[in-house]
């Protein structure tokens, strides 16, 4: 049996995925495209997404796949700068499926000189960081704390903060293989010798739990705490007396919301500034996989354990089924 034209992959139950054949695209209307998806990575974002703990109410009927790649198909009569051919990320979820129809004002044009398998992961991560520092309130001359220091996030805070004078004390997990500080009792004093002298001004905790209450320890007063992240599963706990005695401010921070709240001039000047940093090498992530679609399941499962780099889905490729 031949494969369908177009698939794509959903949440199942308990954890599990689902293929499920997809109409085709109509023809695009005016201010429209067609976009063959190429590439996605497995986010974190999508792993919660498929356990069902992400933070927002998805479609059940909707694909999976927070972010990824394709290329442009067909125009609409009234899109004039972009072309079929033309390399695209799509600004909404629903990328793990093999053709989407976009609206122009719904999507991103790559430069020409970034790679695709790079550029299918440059939706959340660099976007995520820009906005987290806008955020954090630290400027030139102040630190901030980062925990997961070997995501791609803080990979994207680093290069973002040098360009803003904002040093980073990046922390890890105990033992871990990574570069940083050890996240452990000890994690207040040996941020306060890192820091220089620095005020530390903001922490940026992608673990939740009483990692949370680590980081806090390391600011200064009236510092900021942005949580973003739940990889501990647990929810964040922080000592009552930081709060009181330091006037620290603890808040969640989510990417789409935060960007809703953007001017489209705001929005436009961002994107032209990561793509910037982008084509001067910072969009050189590692990999450590690319499944076609059609095995998904060993490409999330690859994406669960420990280990350095992105997993991708092939979209294009339609191997298996």
């Amino acid at each position: 049996m031949s494969p369908p034209a177009n698939i794509g992959l959903l949440a199942g139950t308990a954890g599990g995925i689902r293929f499920e054949p997809r109409p085709m695209p109509a023809a695009p209307g005016p201010d429209g495209l067609t976009v063959r998806m190429l590439f996605a990575p497995v986010n974190p974002a999508d792993l919660l997404a498929i356990d069902g703990g992400y933070a927002f109410a998805l479609d059940a009927d909707a694909p999976l796949g927070a972010e990824g790649v394709g290329v442009v198909e067909q125009v609409g009569s009234r899109v004039s700068d972009l072309s079929p051919g033309d390399l695209v990320l799509p600004l909404d979820r629903g990328n793990w499926t093999r053709r989407r129809a976009l609206a122009r004002d719904r999507v991103i044009a790559v430069p020409s000189n970034i790679d695709p398998r790079q550029a299918a992961m440059m939706r959340i991560n660099p976007a995520t960081a820009w906005l987290l520092l806008d955020a954090s309130g630290a400027g030139p001359g102040d630190c901030l704390v980062q925990n997961a220091a070997g995501s791609a996030v803080a990979h994207w805070v680093r290069r973002l903060a040098a360009l803003r004078d904002i040093a980073v004390i990046d922390v890890v997990r105990p033992n871990s293989s990574a570069a940083g500080l050890a996240d452990d009792e000890h994690l207040e004093a040996t941020v306060k010798a890192a820091s220089g002298g620095r005020p530390v001004r903001a922490a940026l905790d992608c673990v939740a739990g009483d990692a949370t209450g680590r980081m806090a320890a390391c600011l200064d007063a009236d510092g900021t705490v942005l949580v973003f992240g739940h990889l501990s599963g647990e929810p964040s706990r922080v000592r009552s007396q930081l709060l009181t005695g330091r006037g620290l401010t603890v808040r969640g921070f989510s990417l789409r919301p935060a960007e809703a709240r953007m001017t489209p001039a705001a929005r436009d000047a961002m994107v032209a500034a990561l793509w910037a940093v982008a084509g001067q090498g910072g969009a050189d992530l590692p990999i450590r996989a690319v499944f076609p679609l059609a095995e998904a399941e060993r490409a999330i499962a690859l994406a669960r354990t420990p280990g350095r780099g992105r997993v991708l889905l092939d979209l294009d490729a339609i191997s298996g089924m």
